[in-house]
């Protein structure tokens, strides 16, 4: 029979005499025996097994306190831990929590909840690990390896006592505080008190047809691992004899859709891999057909970067015969050929491609639509996100629900309200809303410009409507004018499709900090604090970097300055290492740098 412990029960029996006593156990590999030690009645914990032929013998050679003993065996391990792991999340004296997700928002919240907390913490995502996601592009051109931008969640869930299941979310019962799960075919639910909802958002292909079919996408790292097997397998088809010329410049032309971060990375990391590893590897010939471009509706790549980076990153491209083409909107993608369409004139045209990559947008969760649905009729009025209040409580949720990352929108009252002073300024309107001018188009956008100086969400207003030709328009009654009412109502439409901060890495990191401080604080102040009015998380800006490629980058760096080329790269190489969520990653990527630094990249082909 054995116990718990997995030990023999007859090394469990309880002695009945006042020494110290003991059975032997067995031998180890030099042959001494050990004793099993028992508890005394002091309640030091001894060492369960002691090598007999290194232990003293006799009373006098005895420590105090440890010549009596309890009459009963131990049966316990070294460490009493608070709860087993099944039983997490059944404590009556605890409210539950369940944390939905994996990434930034979730890994940050986790990792900064303290132990002792109030709470029975439950995490479910169907992806058992957080992906550092900025290096992405580096793993799939093979600057960095797999293995060293991903850690297992189940580190800081063991680290804390939480409890993790691996499983996806398939519906949400906000009434009955209800999540249904799903693995495979087991299905089951959890009860919650706290729903921290950090899915994150989805690829967005704007119902373009064709993109599902014949693009790659790039979010995970199933995405970046199927790019670097086919970028090595088009530059060995295209060194097998009989292939003709033509067929190799279609091999080889690449096409990245998007030209925010992701996108710009992605094409800096390709050149890279072409220039320094693929052009000592493969015949030189090849480097002539190759051929990356780059596809944005806006006028300059990083465009939601400052103009002076935009400027800077783009005419780097060009100099670098990355062929940007601006301005341009997808229409369809098909097989071996792009349909876009010019912006300003509508003008369609087919562009030839090989293999392109849609790093072209996001959109609401399907999880988070679900939560929607299950909330008062009227309480979400945003279609891209989760719409949440100051301290990121999803509204209609009676702050049972919050909202971390990419799946949640934060209401903004004080832009509205500056972009109503912008429009009083401009058409010098008086206090009681009379105005002697009228603003147009050019006045509108330049108005919202100039406020994004102070709240960069009506920025992000302006570059809406100058998206879309018709969106003006369709706001008044004059097509040449606006009033303060038809440009508020503008404003609050436009509002509702925008997100309050950037859907960035820094945001979610920073969300998830904030809101973990909140539920620490509930130990002392009772779990009233999480309904406190006056809580407001504050978004601070750490800066914006982006890799370009040939060990340069861009950096605005807020009170610092604007970096570009070389001082950028080592800024951005040492920022993302240091990054890491654990200091194992850390060890990783620098010694990935280092190595394709010294060796180059690894350009083998595995699957």
């Amino acid at each position: 029979m054995a116990t718990t412990t997995g030990l023999p029960a007859a090394a469990l029996t309880a002695t009945t005499t006042t020494t110290l006593m003991s059975k032997r156990c067995r031998r180890n590999h030099r042959g001494e025996d050990f004793d099993f030690i028992q508890h005394n009645k002091t309640g030091k914990k001894v060492s369960l097994f002691v090598p007999r032929g290194r232990r003293r013998g006799g009373a006098r050679h005895r420590r105090r306190g440890e010549n009596v003993v309890e009459n009963r065996a131990v049966a316990e391990p070294t460490k009493n831990p608070n709860v087993s792991y099944d039983e997490i999340g059944t404590d009556p004296a605890k409210r539950t929590v369940v944390i939905l997700g994996s990434g930034w928002g979730a890994i940050s919240f986790v990792k900064s909840l303290k132990k002792d907390i109030p709470f029975e913490v439950i995490l479910v995502s169907p992806r058992n690990y957080f992906l550092y996601t900025p290096l992405l592009p580096g793993v799939a051109t093979g600057a960095i390896e797999t293995r060293s931008i991903v850690e297992s969640i189940r580190r800081p869930i063991a680290e804390k006592g939480f409890k993790y299941y691996e499983a996806a979310a398939t519906d949400i019962d906000a009434k009955n505080k209800i999540v249904a799960c799903r693995k495979d075919e087991n299905e089951f639910t959890l009860k919650y008190d706290y729903l921290i909802t950090a899915v994150g958002a989805v690829t967005n292909t704007f119902g373009v047809p064709g993109v599902e079919e014949n693009c790659l996408f790039f979010k995970e790292i199933s995405d970046a691992a199927k790019f670097r097997s086919q970028v090595n397998e088009r530059f060995e088809r295209a060194t097998l004899p009989g292939i003709s010329k033509e067929e190799i410049q279609n091999l080889l032309r690449f096409v990245v859709i998007g030209a925010g971060p992701t996108g710009v990375e992605l094409a800096a990391e390709l050149y890279d891999l072409v220039f320094e590893d693929v052009a000592k590897t493969f015949p030189r010939r090849l480097l002539e057909d190759v051929s990356i471009n780059i596809i944005d509706l806006q006028e300059k790549i990083l465009s939601s970067y400052d103009r002076e980076i935009a400027d800077y990153a783009t005419d780097f491209f060009k100099r670098a015969n990355i062929n940007c083409i601006l301005n341009t909107q997808v229409k369809e993608v098909k097989k071996d050929s792009l349909i876009v369409a010019d912006k300003n004139t509508g003008e369609e045209r087919e562009i030839p491609c090989g293999m392109s990559v849609w790093c072209s947008g996001i959109k609401l969760n399907p999880i988070c639509e679900k939560i929607q649905n299950s909330l008062p009729e009227g309480s979400q009025p945003n279609v891209r996100s989760l719409s949440a209040d100051k301290a990121m409580r999803v509204k209609g949720s009676d702050g049972s629900i919050f909202g971390i990352g990419d799946c949640v929108t934060v209401e903004r009252p004080k832009s509205m309200a500056k972009a109503q002073e912008i429009y009083a300024k401009a058409c010098k309107c008086d206090e009681e809303g009379n105005c002697e001018l009228q603003i147009d188009l050019p006045t509108a956008i330049k108005a919202l410009e100039e406020g994004g100086k102070d709240f960069p969400h009506l920025k992000e207003m302006a570059k809406s409507a100058t998206q879309s030709i018709d969106v003006f328009e369709s706001y008044t009654k004059n097509k040449d004018e606006m009033t303060m009412s038809e440009f508020m109502k503008m404003c609050e439409e436009l509002d509702n499709g925008l997100r309050a901060f950037p859907a960035t890495a820094q945001v979610a990191k920073q969300q998830g900090n904030y809101l973990a401080e909140i539920f620490n604080s509930a130990k002392e102040n009772g779990f009233e604090v999480l309904q406190d009015p006056n809580a407001r998380f504050n978004y601070e800006h750490k800066g914006s970097l982006a890799y370009i490629g040939k060990d340069s980058a861009v950096a605005d760096i807020p009170g610092f300055a604007i970096l570009k080329g070389l001082a950028a790269g080592l800024v951005w190489k040492s920022f993302e290492t240091v990054s890491q969520v654990s200091l194992n990653n850390v060890f990783k990527v620098a010694a990935d740098i280092l190595r394709t630094k010294i060796f180059g990249r690894d350009i083998s082909r595995l699957t």
